[in-house]
């Protein structure tokens, strides 16, 4: 049966995603008034009367030409049983071309494959392993294959960075399986150097604390040091402040927490929960106290926090598919290694120019910002 792509109201829109185990954090309403540098719309797709996917559509416009880029942030969302396909694209174009969409941009988070935490860690102390592309998944999943050829056969491309990071959302994650464990069965799946730095952080005297809105800006203090360290640009405290407003308005998604030691905060992150889905968001930590091991206890607390909430998954979000012992990246997957979970790579971000000239420009103009 056709799909339509009709313009839904955020209720709708909200109600949709209550009733689904989970969904990205990124397809809630309530991220639209987040990301206050775009217009959005909330979108129901149907097929006939019934509603069967939504999607947060987030647009900016590029000026003096009434032309807008279109982007749907780990988006649509579908019921269960439904799969993305050729007719949901055509449908999305479609809408898109009318909105005087130029280039429409979509990143549902469908899982593509997944690597075991024992391969992972066989491929990194082999001699002849580079990278989890090259090296044999442990399952690979029929809707993010059948989704990867839809986007195929309907001329999208995909949209991946030459470091492995997709340009938006990460197309490789690290997520640890929280179904049938227990705090007890979660901690011996750590790796040895895991439960040695939690024991180090307890000894020491780490104490890590859920913290409340007026904390953000102790968080955001760690957050500065550690941009300004690993050299990227930081968002203000203002954008954390409209976070934790936004997500909590109409429930409490956004939880804040920050690992003190000797007095001072040495470690602070920001988790998102939705339905059974529990994202470690943001991390920062100083150069202060890194003997203690605050890092490690607070993704401890975090971890036993998403348990207690009834969680099925811990996401530790993006790594590189590097397992290059040279390359720089390969660091965070190792750290991420130790936890016991597994790295999945989503079907990714893609994108269908629908004006050739306006999305050529588009690109030029970001070649040239870089």
């Amino acid at each position: 049966m056709q799909i339509e792509v009709r313009i839904i109201s955020q209720e709708v829109h909200r109600g949709f995603i209550s009733e689904l185990p989970s969904a990205s954090f990124l397809q809630l309403p309530e991220w639209a008034a987040v990301k206050t540098d775009w217009k959005n719309k909330s979108l129901g797709l149907y097929e006939g009367s019934s509603l069967v996917g939504v999607a947060l559509l987030l647009t900016r416009a590029l000026p003096f030409s009434g032309k807008s880029f279109g982007y749907i942030p780990e988006g649509p969302i579908f019921l269960p049983h439904f799969s993305l396909n050729q007719e949901v694209l055509a449908s999305l174009v479609s809408f898109a071309k009318n909105e005087n969409v130029f280039l429409l941009r979509v990143g549902p988070a469908i899982p593509y494959r997944d690597w075991e935490n024992e391969v992972i860690k066989a491929a990194i102390a082999s001699e002849h392993a580079s990278s989890l592309t090259t090296t044999q998944s442990t399952i690979e999943h029929e809707k993010g294959v059948a989704a990867i050829e839809s986007f195929q056969k309907s001329g999208w491309r995909a949209v991946i960075s030459e470091n492995g990071f997709s340009e938006g959302q990460p197309n490789f994650v690290f997520q640890l399986d929280l179904r049938n464990h227990d705090e007890e069965s979660l901690a011996i799946g750590f790796n040895q150097q895991w439960r040695r730095n939690i024991k180090k952080a307890e000894k020491e005297g780490v104490e890590v604390f859920s913290g409340k809105k007026e904390d953000l800006s102790e968080f955001h203090k760690v957050y500065l040091e550690t941009a300004d360290r690993d050299n990227f640009i930081p968002r203000p405290l203002r954008y954390f402040e409209r976070m934790w407003d936004e997500l909590n308005r109409h429930d409490n998604h956004l939880s804040l927490f920050l690992a003190k030691w000797q007095g001072q905060v040495i470690a602070s992150t920001i988790a998102i929960h939705v339905g059974d889905h529990y994202w470690y968001s943001y991390g920062a930590s100083s150069t202060f106290g890194r003997e203690a091991r605050g890092s490690n206890a607070i993704q401890w607390v975090m971890m036993k926090d998403a348990l207690a909430r009834g969680a099925t998954c811990y996401d530790l979000r993006g790594i590189t598919p590097t397992l290059d012992p040279k390359d720089p990246h390969v660091g965070l997957i190792q750290f991420k290694v130790g936890t016991g979970g597994y790295a999945r790579q989503l079907v990714g971000e893609w994108e269908k120019p629908i004006n050739k000239f306006w999305s050529l420009a588009f690109a030029t103009y970001l070649r040239i910002r870089k």
